[in-house]
């Protein structure tokens, strides 16, 4: 193989290597010597609110480890509605379904700026086949999403409409890397949260006009969890 060819495929699993948050991504224990065969680089990219990185029912040749921001699964249902099903965040795996040849189960849509690191298929495969950590990892991130898609339909699908609003709340709290955390719509959180939006607006209102939630410049917000866990987290 060009010599060229070794330095793209490189490039990527050297910010890799070098990633703030290696110990989360897909290719933590890869070594740069097990990269040398490969042909097809590893793409940083970075995209705006809104952009939909896949459709439901695509076959994809990518995938793409979360570096920050959140992306929403949609599942756009036969009658036309459509229904946010799980979200990812930093060191989550979007298109997981590709590593087996499925098509995507949902529209994977930017909620915020968010930034990835765009792997193709056949490199995963290519590594998975001989690297055992690689398939250990590739597990992982399947467990991790039955385990993520449980939380959703236990946390998120069930009670009144202000514990549901109150639930997610908490849980972007609990999931963020920072003091704050993306706040999605009125309208997504009606879609997260099987409730109607102007349930979701409602709920909003009443939670910051008693200071349990406080919204901040670019869509972020911060929450009194102690209160709020308080009056809802078993809600």
């Amino acid at each position: 193989m060009k010599k060229n060819q070794i330095e793209s495929a490189w490039k990527g699993a050297e910010r890799c290597k070098n990633c703030a948050i290696r110990h989360l991504v897909l290719f933590a224990d890869i070594e740069q010597d097990q990269f040398d065969n490969l042909h097809l680089p590893i793409d940083d990219i970075e995209y705006e609110a809104g952009h939909r990185l896949y459709y439901q029912g695509d076959q994809l040749p990518f995938v793409y480890t979360i570096r920050s921001g959140l992306i929403k699964l949609v599942q756009r249902l036969p009658n036309g509605d459509r229904r946010i099903v799980r979200l990812l965040g930093q060191g989550d795996l979007a298109g997981l379904e590709s590593l087996e040849g499925q098509a995507m189960d949902h529209d994977a849509i930017t909620m915020d700026k968010v930034q990835v690191c765009r792997i193709p298929k056949t490199v995963v495969d290519a590594l998975r086949k001989d690297t055992p950590a690689l398939h250990d990892a590739v597990l992982k991130r399947w467990q991790k999403a039955l385990k993520n898609a449980n939380t959703w339909i236990t946390r998120l699908s069930t009670g009144h409409s202000k514990g549901r609003v109150a639930r997610l709340l908490l849980l972007l709290d609990e999931t963020s890397t920072d003091d704050s955390f993306f706040l999605p719509t009125r309208d997504d959180m009606g879609a997260m949260l099987g409730i109607t939006t102007e349930s979701a607006s409602k709920a909003t209102a009443e939670f910051k006009r008693k200071g349990w939630l406080k919204p901040l410049q670019h869509s972020r917000a911060c929450i009194d969890r102690l209160e709020l866990s308080a009056e809802f987290d078993e809600a």
